[in-house]
């Protein structure tokens, strides 16, 4: 099995699991066509792995994903969660099942990030405080209380002026270009869209008047963006809320379902109460991530499929599509 991804010559990495690889933490699986691909961490793309290995390989990712829990799905692909990787079944998926532990690392890595900024001006307000008492004699402890306060504000206010990576609409009620940070997004409210199932519709910072409507994937980029600050300004204990803001999301019958629903209500982003704003959140980024892995199955599909066909005589790669359609070969 090669090392590197095929695409931008990175080092695939990992140990591959229980897949027998020896590489990869992401894994991609089709069990009807036996392909099998390892996922690049660092630039996504599915590297179809060699003919020769890959029935045993299909296996043994079907045990992981068996042994694993579901977290997303579409019509198409499912994200499963096996230990520390991650196995993209092709097809049919069973019923979601989503649950506290699915958003372990995602929670973590956020908490990381804010330790990130947390620390650094908790270390600069110490040193001046030390300084400016030795010189005035005066006392610390209320102002190292606060402390800790001053660095999650400063994290709060660092993502809330995160520029969104979106085209910046033009607003249909003063005609300004909307530039959107994602403090912004706390204002907009869910709704529905002529082209998709998920809305944004967005207050003008200008104006202040309801004036732009985002959909589908940009839609879904600014109120992942959006959630994120809402439940950072809020105070949330995101660690306390998961399990039972996943068991809301369950409740609602998965992701799908509640963007659905929250859409219908024209929910305002920053009035979410309760697990409701971490609930969406982890709905949101679930339905996100699977999408793009459905994208970039299709993608790598055809590329497989163009590899298949190479090394199988046409007379042979006919009887076999026929065999998939109707189970028996014609005559």
């Amino acid at each position: 099995m090669y090392r590197t991804c095929a695409f931008c010559s990175g080092a695939l990495g990992g140990d591959g699991g229980a897949s027998g690889l020896g590489v990869g933490r992401r894994f991609a699986c089709d069990g009807w066509k036996s392909r099998a691909w390892v996922i690049c961490q660092r630039c996504g793309r599915w590297n179809l792995t060699p003919l020769e290995d890959r029935l045993d390989t299909v296996a043994a990712l079907e045990r992981m994903a068996a042994a694993g829990r579901v977290a997303a799905t579409t019509d198409q692909v499912a994200l499963v969660r096996a230990g520390a990787c991650d196995v993209v079944r092709v097809g049919k998926p069973p019923r979601i099942e989503i649950a506290g532990w699915r958003y372990g690392e995602r929670l973590k890595a956020r908490e990381r990030e804010r330790l990130k900024v947390v620390v650094p001006v908790a270390a600069v307000a110490v040193g001046a405080s030390i300084a400016l008492n030795l010189a005035a004699g005066g006392s610390m402890g209320v102002f190292l209380f606060q402390v800790p306060q001053l660095g999650n504000q400063a994290y709060t206010w660092m993502v809330g002026n995160r520029k969104l990576t979106v085209e910046p609409p033009v607003c249909a009620r003063c005609g300004a270009i909307m530039h959107l940070k994602a403090r912004h997004i706390q204002d907009a409210r869910i709704s529905h869209s002529a082209h998709e199932d998920l809305g944004l519709l967005l207050r003008c910072p200008r104006c202040a008047g309801e004036g732009a409507l985002l959909h589908g994937a940009e839609a879904e980029h600014a109120l992942r963006a959006g959630l994120t600050y809402v439940n950072l300004r809020k105070g949330r204990r995101v660690r306390r809320k998961a399990e039972e803001a996943a068991a809301y999301v369950e409740s609602h019958g998965g992701p799908e379902r509640m963007l659905v629903a929250a859409a219908r209500q024209e929910v305002r982003v920053g009035a979410l109460r309760g697990p409701e704003g971490l609930a969406l959140e982890m709905a949101v980024d679930e339905q996100a991530e699977v999408r793009e892995l459905e994208r970039e199955w299709r993608r790598a599909e055809e590329i497989a499929r163009i590899a298949d066909d190479l090394l199988v005589p046409p007379a042979v790669a006919d009887d076999l599509e026929r065999l998939k359609r109707h189970g028996q070969p014609d005559g």
